[in-house]
């Protein structure tokens, strides 16, 4: 395995003595060097520690993607504590959850990233925050603290086995968990990625970074970044045509997406909302959160053939898991390759718990490097997906709860879910998270969630509620519901009102019933 920092404070000054006044972060028309940005993350954590902040204490970060974002979560990480990003999507309910799941020492947050709240106060109200930004807050709120001078010793250094972030991420069931990743696992993610053989990246690299920051997969590219000495710049976009815009003005050599990206620069290159020249300055793209579409894949590759197409894998358990090399890809488009160095993928089968050899279809079972410390105060949770290793020994892996193949080349394919998780534009969706956002409603009784393949965006999800099918203006009530309450990823596609949904022998709604009282599961 590649040389990795011990912890996430080493990385970083690592990487600002390399850099120095270089530019290293650009957001709008903002860039910082790397010694900018090292002194701002340090000022910012030791004003942490002296507002109050303990090893340990978790800070909650609720901000629009960009410096304040980045350099507010690397700071309570180096500061000791637990950083805990929350997803630029999400609504009041899933903010109030993940603020009273992980009981924060703060919140820090800015007035624009409040304005998409219904009720700020009652979100916030009954936690510390921390405001960014000059705009008043609609709750009370202090500045965050900083130390304006930063000395070598101030902060010591984390333990590389200490904590680090808390990333919340839905599981088949109930609401969001949070995910415990410490400092060596991050720091070592980031070597593997950016290690020659697999994106081989250096101070020539230029990062457009479009994920959020709280996503696994987006927090991977800025800590890549540090460790290679790329440029970051992080942006949003709104269609391929401002996707165009950004391309063209930073000129990148590395762009990561989901499926649903893909299939958004394909339709822009077919349209001409994109064109060859936009992607001239790439080297690579990778690809995570699901199978890119062949159509897409074979455009992209047509258009853009200069550039290296990695295929991924990760779950948020394990940080990241596989890739399949760039000179595989237009041999085997729907492979997401082999294990990373350091860590071994194992298939079990599902009935009997055998570990599969050779050519086999079973869950995917990562082993090795990278795994996680498990869900924040959920041990039940825990241990039913981190597991002793099935070929024995004391080590712990991680059982995905998806089904894979492999073939006689060791390379893996997805097939499915072996729970009810769905996958929706790569993030992961409870089906009774989606439910819970139109539970008691007026009218409604039951409610059963369930996902139809959508294509490059992974599920399509189905909503279906026990109630009166005469009544013409449910269907629409629902869909404004679900629109007020939960993230744009998880909106129903089809609503269906029933006077009763079907139940198997155990009493439980009868998924595969249900499917043909509401045959709406096409990928038109």
């Amino acid at each position: 395995m590649p040389d990795a920092a011990p912890d996430l404070l080493s990385l970083l000054r690592a990487a600002a003595a390399r850099g120095g006044d270089a530019p290293f972060f650009a957001a709008g028309d903002t860039v910082l060097t790397w010694r900018q940005f090292q002194q701002r993350v340090e000022q910012v954590a030791l004003g942490l520690r002296a507002a109050g902040l303990q090893p340990g204490d978790r800070l909650g970060v609720l901000l629009p993607r960009g410096h304040d974002e980045a350099i507010t979560l690397l700071a309570a990480a180096v500061a000791g504590g637990i950083a805990v990003p929350i997803h630029a999507r999400l609504k009041d309910d899933q903010v109030q959850h993940v603020l009273a799941d992980c009981e924060p020492f703060a919140l820090v947050t800015s007035a624009v990233r409040l304005l998409a709240l219904r009720d700020p106060a009652a979100v916030c109200g009954r936690h510390r925050v921390f405001a960014i930004g000059e705009a008043a807050l609609p709750v009370r709120s202090e500045p965050l603290p900083q130390h304006h001078t930063v000395s070598a010793d101030a902060l010591p250094l984390p333990a590389p086995r200490q904590p680090a972030v808390l990333l919340y991420s839905s599981g088949s069931t109930g609401l969001a968990k949070g995910i415990v990743q410490d400092h060596h696992n991050l720091c070592l993610g980031a070597a593997i990625i950016a290690a020659p053989g697999y994106l081989g990246l250096g101070p020539g690299d230029h990062i457009l970074a479009l994920l959020p920051f709280g996503f696994d997969y987006g927090l991977n590219q800025l800590l890549s970044a540090l460790h290679s000495g790329a440029r970051l710049t992080a942006a949003d976009h709104l269609g391929a045509g401002e996707l165009a815009q950004l391309l063209r003005r930073h000129q990148p050599t590395g762009l990561a997406g989901v499926p649903s990206l893909w299939h958004e620069v394909a339709a822009g290159l077919q349209s001409g909302a994109l064109t060859a020249a936009d992607g001239r300055s790439l080297r690579y793209v990778t690809n995570s959160g699901g199978a890119l579409r062949r159509a897409d894949a074979a455009l992209l590759r047509e258009r853009w053939p200069q550039v290296q197409v990695f295929a991924m894998y990760g779950l948020t358990e394990a940080f990241r898991s596989a890739f399949l090399p760039p000179a595989e890809f237009d041999a085997f488009p729907d492979s997401f390759g082999r294990a990373l160095p350091g860590v071994e993928l194992l298939l079990v089968a599902t009935d009997t718990g055998q570990v599969l050899d050779g050519p086999a279809t079973g869950e995917l079972v990562h082993a090795g490097a990278l795994i996680a410390h498990g869900y924040w105060r959920r041990p039940e949770a825990t241990s039913a997906r981190f597991r002793p290793d099935p070929r024995g020994g004391g080590d712990r892996v991680v059982y995905s709860g998806d089904i894979v193949r492999r073939d006689d080349g060791g390379r893996h394919y997805f097939v499915g879910r072996a729970d009810r998780l769905l996958k929706v534009q790569g993030h992961r969706v409870s089906p009774d998270e989606v439910a819970a956002g139109v539970a008691g409603m007026p009218g409604v009784g039951e409610v059963a969630v369930f996902g139809c393949d959508g294509g490059a965006d992974g599920h399509r999800i189905v909503l279906v509620v026990a109630g009166d099918p005469a009544d013409t203006d449910l269907p629409g009530q629902l869909q404004r519901r679900c629109r007020s309450r939960l993230p744009s990823y998880m909106q129903p596609w089809r609503v269906a009102v029933l006077a009763a949904l079907p139940h198997n022998a155990n009493g439980k709604v009868d998924e595969s019933a249900l499917r043909a009282l509401v045959p709406v599961c096409t990928t038109n």
